[in-house]
């Protein structure tokens, strides 16, 4: 069985020991990929002294969380990899929690992804992303003290996934038509639910997410960074589970726009203009993701 981990860092050196030292200790081994999207400061200086084993690649742009792990799958993929670890710089493992995952596929076929519990960044309680998506059987067990060993549920954020070959080839890498920084991984589940694969994460086992520190700050960047029309409109268009008549909504902002540039109303007919692009991008977005296959790598 052969298992590649895939890190994408950024500025990553508060976490590099922990993150990859963690991978380099697993009980299970793993090959491990880093993707660096142009570091300022010395991370790939530092994982060339001290992770020699690693499989470095550098990219001189900041490629984004989805092109990099992109990246990284390709690479696994051409390498024979039977299974891909997601992970994210701010992550790590514990030395048995590889162990426990790859077995979940083996008991359940239709698995496509599985992930452990993530843990904050002192163990001192659940990653406060992760339990917001948690179902309510989940989190009514946490609050009985009565935990099962595994939870199917519709999406786990992609700090840490196990992802199968058979998934990726039938669902593709993550969308990078749509997406950068935030909301591929919930794109990439509503994928993997079309395409018949299921989602679920094993409470034997556990990674620790350390992003405590920087919750204000994240939350900050995210609502600097995208309105929440952006990110929510490309998550719900995208949802290719959902039936959706884009081509109906095309045709009237393309109406829309002709009624405004005739009346002189040329802001109204830019806005019109730029729905249609975006429309557009989602139409042709829906169609590759429904077919399928190694879309976007």
């Amino acid at each position: 069985m052969k298992i590649y981990a895939i890190v994408v860092t950024y500025n990553g050196m508060r976490w590099v020991d922990k993150c990859l030292g963690s991978l380099q200790t697993s009980s299970l081994p793993v090959h491990t990929i880093v993707i660096d999207n142009a570091s300022g400061d010395n991370t790939v200086a530092y994982i060339k002294k001290n992770f020699p084993d690693v499989h470095l690649i550098e990219s001189t742009t900041n490629l984004g969380f989805a092109k990099a792990n992109n990246t990284g799958i390709k690479y696994a993929l051409a390498h024979g990899a039977d299974y891909i670890f997601l992970l994210n710089q701010d992550a790590w493992v514990e030395e048995d929690t590889l162990s426990h995952l790859p077995g979940d596929f083996e008991e359940q076929p239709a698995l496509g992804i599985v992930s452990p519990l993530h843990l904050n960044g002192d163990k001192s309680g659940l990653d406060w992303m992760f339990i917001d998506y948690m179902p309510t059987e989940f989190t009514s067990d946490l609050y009985f003290n009565r935990f099962k060993s595994f939870y199917h549920l519709p999406f786990v954020n992609a700090a840490a996934w196990l992802i199968s070959t058979s998934c990726i080839n039938r669902v593709g890498g993550f969308d990078t038509s749509l997406f950068t920084h935030y909301g591929e991984d919930t794109n990439y589940c509503q994928r993997v639910l079309y395409h018949g694969f299921e989602i679920g994460i094993n409470t034997k086992c556990t990674i620790c997410h350390d992003r405590e520190f920087r919750k204000n700050s994240e939350t900050e960047y995210r609502n600097q960074t995208f309105t929440d029309e952006q990110r929510w409109r490309k998550i719900e268009l995208g949802n290719i589970n959902l039936e959706l008549d884009i081509d109906t909504l095309i045709a009237k902002n393309k109406l829309s726009e002709r009624k405004a540039t005739l009346k002189l109303l040329l802001k109204k007919a830019a806005r019109h203009k730029k729905e249609i692009e975006f429309l557009t991008q989602i139409k042709q977005s829906r169609e590759l993701n429904k077919n399928g296959g190694l879309v976007w790598l």
